[in-house]
């Protein structure tokens, strides 16, 4: 059993707050590299996400006098310690900070915080950009997180478990999961770009359309705390997908080039594919996501 200070260490430090907002920071500058590579850019420096984050946090938030003031603080927050609190469930390197039986239904609802947040920070900001960024996100949560969490749920009935430390366990002795259920591990794949608000599915903070949806009124620390959870979500999102269906992570190294595949596949993914409207990203979910997700999702019963 953990002590307390390791307890808070593993929170705060590695494998953490400090050791994802590093990784997922870089995994973002890569992404941001990469398009910038295919777009003839030469693209930013690899601290300059750091660089945004320092710059914000030393700015003055604005509330608009239009805006509820909590709701606008709050969602950040909200945002920001959903993200921490599944990182922390993660098997990570040499395990995860918090293990229990039931933690990967936990880490779902938890990895649904973000888009919660967002819609509450849109609604809340007083803005008519805010409010269409929101009806957005609503939109397409309402496609994608069924799919997500039957391809989630595919794997917890056929281990008998609903922990992710016997997930990735099971996957280390019995190969990973990408090979038994490929079309629930497609799905998933499918459903990790508006997980990370990439395209063609970033219609909630379409920078072109609605100048940032939701984040339009936000300012300063606040929309420092939602460039935190950019960062976060670049390494905690991949980092979910490796530990149910690539097998996790003998060490560290191995986990890190595994969610570093990822992290390129949406890169590409993102640069290739033109932005959906949220008609046709809702459509897309139901018409391809869900019944791959059904498919192996009713195998999983049956091998069970």
């Amino acid at each position: 059993m953990t002590s307390i200070p390791e307890t808070l260490i593993g929170l705060l430090v590695y494998p953490g707050f400090l050791f994802s907002l590093v990784v997922g920071g870089l995994f973002y500058w890569l992404y941001r590299k990469i398009k910038a590579r295919f777009q003839a850019r030469i693209g930013p420096p690899c601290y300059q996400f750091f660089i945004d984050l320092m710059k914000l946090f030393s700015k003055e938030s604005i509330t608009p006098y239009t805006a509820g003031s909590t709701m606008l603080v709050l969602a950040p927050i909200l945002s920001v310690t959903g993200l921490l609190l599944a990182e922390a469930m993660l098997p990570i390197g040499s395990g995860s900070v918090l293990e229990f039986e039931g933690d990967l239904i936990v880490a779902l609802y938890l990895l649904a915080l973000p888009g919660i947040a967002m819609m509450i920070a849109g609604t809340s900001s007083g803005s008519p950009y805010g409010s269409v960024g929101s009806a957005r996100e609503a939109s397409l949560m309402v496609g994608y997180e069924l799919p997500y969490a039957l391809s989630v749920l595919t794997l917890g009935f056929y281990v008998k478990s609903l922990s992710l430390s016997v997930i990735v366990r099971y996957q280390l002795v019995n190969g990973a999961f990408f090979l038994r259920y490929p079309m629930a591990t497609l799905a998933f794949l499918l459903c990790l770009l508006p997980k990370v608000g990439r395209r063609p599915f970033d219609a909630p903070e379409a920078d072109t359309e609605i100048i940032g949806g939701p984040l339009t009124e936000y300012s300063g620390a606040l929309l420092g705390l939602f460039e935190v959870v950019n960062g976060l979500r670049w390494f905690v999102i991949p980092a979910f997908a490796v530990n149910l269906f690539f097998g996790g992570g003998a060490n560290i190294l191995e986990f890190l080039l595994k969610s570093l595949g990822l992290v390129l596949l949406l890169s590409i993914l993102d640069v290739i594919h033109p932005r959906y409207r949220i008609d046709q990203g809702f459509k897309f979910f139901l018409k391809w996501a869900l019944p791959l997700s059904l498919v192996d999702f009713v195998r999983s019963l049956v091998l069970s």
